[in-house]
């Protein structure tokens, strides 16, 4: 009975500290379509924006019009609060993942395609063991109902190309991004 309470209070514990933030991101898909180079670091990666105005922090420069597709990315996160600081951190946190991701396969800009935003509302289910006191004074362990509640979680998913620029001859050529 001890060790069915232990387990009983871990899973708990975790489902508590996974349920309380309920803040996270993902590393979505990648699909290589193109020639992986060297490795770089996310501080080797331009972003560039196509559209232009996807999100306000990124600045819009102009695309080269001469460049390789590499993969195609998409990443997305979660979060509870709808706060723009809020989501704008998530969209800071997914950007870095998708230039993380297009430097370890040597691409040394990405491309955002696509910004969504959707709200959902997520049900949560907890359950467990309580101890009770009864009137003689002892104490038992009894299930507990099953507590049912409901939270409002945002969804950001940003889909993007990572590309490799060849700097000699990145401003000559057609350009090769679909619009």
């Amino acid at each position: 009975m001890k060790n069915r309470l232990l387990v009983c209070l871990c899973l708990s514990f975790v489902m508590a500290l996974v349920f309380s933030g309920c803040e996270t991101t993902s590393s979505g898909a990648t699909d290589v379509t193109g020639q992986m180079r060297t490795p770089l670091t996310e501080w080797d990666v331009d972003v560039y924006q196509n559209p232009p105005g996807l999100l306000d922090w990124v600045l819009d420069m102009e695309i080269p019009t001469s460049f390789e597709q590499v993969a195609t990315l998409e990443s997305s996160a979660t979060t509870q609060s709808s706060s723009q600081a809020a989501l704008d951190q998530k969209t800071t946190q997914i950007v870095t993942d998708l230039k993380k991701r297009a430097a370890r396969m040597g691409a040394n800009a990405i491309v955002l395609k696509a910004v969504n935003m959707t709200e959902e509302i997520v049900e949560h289910q907890s359950s467990g063991y309580e101890r009770v006191r009864y009137p003689d004074g002892t104490i038992r362990e009894v299930e507990a109902p099953i507590r049912i509640s409901y939270s409002r979680v945002y969804k950001v998913t940003i889909s993007a190309d990572s590309v490799f620029l060849d700097w000699d001859n990145v401003w000559t050529g057609e350009a090769n991004i679909a619009k």
